[in-house]
């Protein structure tokens, strides 16, 4: 009896809890909150023009907002700092760009230190916004400026242009993502994403741990355009499991910089899909602990990879530097899918047209060609490739691994035969597509024309 009312009293207890875990912080009612610097709006109709009363500072709408709340803000010009200590909140220009021909939201924070826009709280969208470093230093304490400083869990930096003083000897930074002053000190599963940043001296993106109490953890970089900075473009810094990916850097200092120490290596980072060109120095590692850069599958500007001494003299991309796992590169810009190797196909080699025939049981032969990212005879795993007019096809029936140099470049090839009546062709294709994925599992795509005959 006492154990069945001990259990009572336990689940009791465990709904209590779920109740009021389910309930704190939540906001039944969120509110619109709108901004403009006339101080009118038309709420109703959703529209800056109106007469209905509007806050005329971002920071007032904020300090006004309950959690949950969204924050609708006119286009303008704003001189404030700003500083959310709120959670979920979505912050957001009248059209949620700063990326495109319409009229922009600016700010202009009066004050740079710790940061422009301060995100201490937890799950707020912050897009939109133009934000420009246009705060002159006090002669006797010049400091580095920052734009958007991020030290709270799952927010996302989207669609802004963030525009720096140049370079004015000192490390300013577009957006920093670390931990320290808020929560458990480890900033977490944040998001900066489809941003343009330029003009900055020391770092466009810097995702930066210091200790385990003062990280950032699980941040995603991804679709923003950094270039024409003078310091780096992207810096990861001892940061675990932050993945770099799908972002254009140019123009910059050094575009991609990794570093990690004994003392808290940045494990499970990852840069890949990014479109490298033009940089001064393409990527850099400056780990201490030995720790490899992951940098495979990045456009570096040229189909033939990045220039390292060692490694890859013929690369003609921009330079990468050492202890940097750049293989296989990509020999052309991402696409909507990646990691997608892209690779040189030669149907019935040394034979053309390529005559593909009619429901007929042939095998045609497909040379998977080799180049200095990718090693067919080694990196393919050859039990997942498939042929035909979408890629999706024949099944390889096997493949030939003593073919040899097959188009004269000094690379061992693959020779791997499909089966013509199983390719799904009819006369109006014009084109054979070959797909695979490497042993690691990244997906691998060739090309070459075809002619269908009876």
């Amino acid at each position: 009896m006492l154990r069945s009312l001990a259990s009572i009293a336990i689940l009791a207890f465990a709904g209590l809890i779920l109740f009021h875990l389910g309930t704190r912080g939540s906001n039944p009612n969120p509110q619109q909150r709108w901004v403009d610097d006339d101080g009118t709006v038309g709420a109703a109709s959703r529209s800056c023009d109106g007469a209905d009363t509007a806050y005329f500072s971002i920071q007032a709408a904020i300090e006004a907002a309950q959690d949950g709340d969204e924050i609708i803000v006119c286009p303008g010009i704003y001189v404030e700092q700003i500083t959310i200590r709120r959670n979920r909140l979505s912050i957001h220009s009248f059209d949620r760009s700063a990326l495109d021909p319409s009229p922009d939201t600016l700010l202009r924070p009066a004050e740079l230190v710790p940061a422009g826009v301060w995100i201490l709280g937890d799950g707020n969208t912050f897009e939109g916004f133009v934000i420009e470093d246009k705060v002159p230093d006090p002669p006797a304490h010049p400091h580095p400026h920052t734009l958007i400083l991020v030290q709270g869990d799952r927010n996302v930096i989207r669609a802004n242009r963030m525009i720096g003083r140049g370079n004015a000897g000192l490390p300013d930074a577009g957006i920093i993502v670390h931990g320290a002053d808020a929560g458990n000190g480890v900033a977490e599963s944040n998001q900066v994403i489809e941003n343009e940043l330029l003009n900055l001296a020391g770092h466009g993106i810097l995702v930066l741990s210091l200790a385990p109490g003062r990280a950032a953890y699980w941040t995603t970089v991804a679709g923003n355009q950094v270039h024409d900075n003078p310091g780096n473009g992207i810096t990861v810094d001892r940061s675990p499991y932050t993945r770099v990916e799908h972002n254009r850097l140019t123009r910059n200092g050094v575009a991609m910089s990794f570093n990690s120490d004994a003392s808290f290596p940045g494990i499970g980072t990852v840069f890949r899909c990014n479109e490298i060109s033009g940089n001064a120095t393409g990527a850099r590692n400056t780990a201490t602990d030995g720790t490899v850069m992951a940098a495979a599958f990045n456009w570096w500007g040229n189909a033939a990879g990045p220039l390292h001494d060692l490694r890859n003299l013929s690369g003609r991309g921009d330079r990468a530097g050492d202890n940097i796992h750049f293989e296989p590169w990509l020999t052309g810009p991402p696409g909507p899918v990646c990691p997608l190797l892209q690779i040189h196909i030669d149907i019935q080699p040394g034979i053309a047209p390529n005559r593909i025939p009619l429901h007929r049981s042939v095998l045609i032969p497909v040379a998977i060609l080799s180049n200095p990212g990718f090693m067919a005879v080694i990196d393919l795993d050859r039990t997942r490739m498939t042929f035909g007019p979408t890629g999706a096809e024949a099944p390889g029936v096997g493949c030939q691994t003593t073919a040899g140099d097959l188009n004269g470049d000094g690379l061992a090839d693959l020779l791997c035969y499909f089966r013509a009546d199983q390719m799904g062709f009819r006369p109006e294709h014009t084109e054979g597509i070959f797909r695979g994925q490497t042993r690691e599992g990244v997906p691998v795509e060739g090309r070459d024309a075809v002619q269908i005959v009876p």
